[in-house]
């Protein structure tokens, strides 16, 4: 009888430690997609700060060349300016002298 019971024990021990070992088995594994998911949220929040500063930087840098672009357009004296110094274009009459460094 006492046998009997003891087994009955074992058996009602090892049913009862299946789901217990199960549920642990199961927060282990859901924690481990949760500290993934997190890892890869703050990834993408910092490559999304990169992104965010450099789309500012591509901006401000064009309504530069904007402003420049207009001035090259409106201001004669700037345009001649730009001709002379960048391309080296000088009037008829005069003379272009260069020197080295």
């Amino acid at each position: 009888m006492i046998q009997k019971i003891t087994e009955i024990f074992k058996r009602l021990n090892l049913w009862f430690s299946i789901p217990i070992f199960l549920l642990f088995f199961l927060i282990f594994f859901f924690s481990g997609l949760i500290f993934r998911t997190y890892q890869e949220l703050k990834s993408f929040q910092q490559r999304e700060y990169r992104l965010e500063q450099r789309l500012a930087e591509t901006e401000a840098e064009f309504r530069r060349k904007e402003v420049y672009f207009k001035r090259l357009l409106e201001d004669d004296e700037f345009l001649e300016r730009v001709a002379r110094q960048r391309l080296g274009y000088a009037r008829p009459d005069e003379l272009i002298f260069r020197f080295t460094e």
